[in-house]
């Protein structure tokens, strides 16, 4: 059965949809965020639903109650979008919440076709959790549909409502299961900021069809907004503040110290910390979201603070970034002013040579190289199609997981995992994969189908890219290709407001390695110096992208 607040607060919500629906303009819903003017959206957008969360026994309640109040009830389908964001804001995994949606339409009358999105969450879930989101509503929205999202309409939407209205860009997807037949649906949620629309907390943005560019643009910008001028000053000369304090938890292991929900005096008694001091670096964690208050003054992981246990590669990549690499961004100006990696001047050797010279950080370093990796490593084996049989080379491959991914989806390729001496011994061979160790930039392993080259090209300048590249087609067969995984600049003249991995990475690459990220055109011309063709760009997770090219 339904609780009887959840009850009330859906019947609330169906009176509501009864009103709002029969509304031919939209211009009402949006027009105070625009002084009351007509934001044009009229012809633009539709109201389509009210959502609710809700947490019935059992499903088949809320379609009870959605026909007893005279809506036509649809068929449950499976929630992705809402359980996702559910396990990020309260560290739960994903299996353990089961999230049905359930719609309900007004069959005739002036709203009729308008109705409501019921997201129903059963099972045993946690008291905190079914508290926080009856009292809270984050997940209540009114949701409207695009008429026509193609030819970039649904981008410049999407711009539209973050710039001119204003509102805080506030999580999405896609959900191949919600109108399949249509391709999906694609989902932007946005937050109205505080102090705005008492009554309405957020909105949504749908439409048919799968756009990932544009999801991956707007999840990028979730946390980015600022507010007027001094705010955004001081938010951005604060930044390195939280860079510091999650740098401290994981150094101090507090992920590990943190599996299950503890106080702060818990938590530095096991730490050895003092615990006043413990209670203000978590609560500072815990606006940054990588804790979450678990009631009772505890505190727990989110999603991104569990990446800091000791078992992710995240972990060592936040110590790393907040060790050596951190000190060299204090030579940042002598960087920018006379040339050369602020990593130089601050250690009198470069990032590798320096390396080589402290094997436990060169160590840690090639274990953070797995962070990034094992995220965009799955997507590679379906964004490319590997050839049945192929010899599969991982230039510069670390570890293996990219390589070892490959091989796995494509059960009859093999691999050769490329590196230098150490790095390859460590890797070591099993299977379809075996390893060689040598110096990427004098020659590659020859007769491979497929090069593949991860976060390699990044770390060199340009001179230097164009001798791995040059060695990679010299060992190329004609109708080979070419992989190359990196980040893309902004092209010339791209409106650069928007949030983009590959910006901040290329100060990193300024800071640190002496290299840089480049653009589409950047890439097309070093692959053209070397004998290439650039034939296409897929995008990945995390902001990269698979850069496909062939020999000429």
């Amino acid at each position: 059965m339904l609780d009887a607040q959840d009850s009330a607060r859906l019947r609330r919500l169906l009176d509501e949809v009864r009103e709002y629906g029969g509304r031919e303009s939209v211009a009402g819903f949006f027009s105070e965020f625009v002084g009351g003017r007509d934001p044009g959206l009229d012809g633009v957008l539709v109201f389509d639903h009210a959502a609710l969360l809700v947490f019935p026994d059992d499903v088949a309640d809320v379609t009870e109650l959605l026909t007893d109040a005279g809506f036509t009830a649809l068929p449950p389908v499976a929630s992705v979008v809402v359980r996702q964001r559910l396990a990020e804001r309260y560290g739960v995994a994903e299996d353990a919440l089961p999230v049905s949606i359930v719609r309900g339409t007004i069959p005739s009358g002036p709203a009729a076709g308008r109705g409501v999105e019921v997201f129903a969450a059963t099972g045993e879930l946690p008291a905190s959790m079914v508290a926080a989101e009856r009292a809270n509503d984050t997940e209540a929205h009114f949701a409207f549909t695009m008429v026509d999202p193609g030819d970039g309409a649904l981008e410049s939407l999407r711009k539209t409502f973050a710039n001119r209205l204003s509102l805080v860009p506030d999580g999405g997807g896609y959900n191949p299961y919600d109108d399949a037949a249509s391709g999906g649906r694609s989902v932007l949620y946005f937050r109205v900021p505080d102090g705005s629309a008492a009554g309405v907390r957020r909105f949504e943005l749908t439409c048919a069809g799968h756009f990932p560019e544009v999801i991956d643009g707007h999840l990028r910008s979730v946390g980015q907004q600022f507010g007027q001028a001094p705010e955004k000053l001081l938010a951005l000369l604060t930044g390195h503040w939280a860079a510091r304090a999650v740098h401290v938890a994981a150094e101090l292991g507090l992920a590990d110290l943190l599996v299950e929900p503890a106080s702060a005096a818990e938590v530095a008694e096991r730490a050895g910390t003092d615990p006043d001091a413990t209670a203000r670096l978590l609560r500072f964690l815990a606006h940054l979201d990588v804790l979450r208050p678990a009631g009772d003054g505890r505190f727990a992981l989110t999603g991104t603070g569990a990446l800091l246990r000791a078992d992710n590669p995240f972990r060592d990549l936040t110590r790393l970034y907040g060790g050596a690499f951190y000190d060299a961004w204090s030579e940042l100006l002598p960087a920018v002013r006379d040339g050369g990696s602020a990593f130089g001047h601050r250690y009198g050797t470069e990032h590798f040579d320096w390396l080589a010279a402290h094997p436990e950080t060169a160590r840690v370093f090639d274990r953070t190289m797995a962070a990034v990796t094992d995220v965009v490593a799955a997507e590679v084996g379906t964004a490319y199609d590997f050839p049945a049989g192929a010899t599969v080379v991982d230039v510069g491959g670390g570890n293996g997981a990219l390589l070892r991914a490959v091989l796995h989806r494509h059960p009859t390729t093999s691999g050769v995992l490329f590196d230098r001496d150490h790095v390859a011994a460590a890797a070591g061979a099993d299977g379809r994969l075996r390893t060689e160790a040598g110096d990427f930039f004098t020659a590659v392993p020859d007769g491979g189908d497929v090069y593949l080259l991860s976060r390699v090209l990044h770390d060199w300048d340009d001179a230097d890219c164009h001798r791995i590249l040059t060695a990679c087609r010299a060992a190329c067969v004609p109708d080979a290709t070419l992989l190359v995984l990196e980040r893309l600049l902004p092209d010339d003249g791209a409106d650069l407001g928007g949030f983009s991995l590959a910006l901040p990475w290329d100060m990193q690459m300024l800071a640190v390695t002496g290299g840089r990220e480049r653009s589409r055109a950047e890439y097309d011309k070093l692959l053209a110096g070397a004998g290439f063709q650039l034939t296409g760009v897929r995008a990945l997770p995390v902001d990269m992208n698979l850069i496909v090219a062939t020999p000429v």
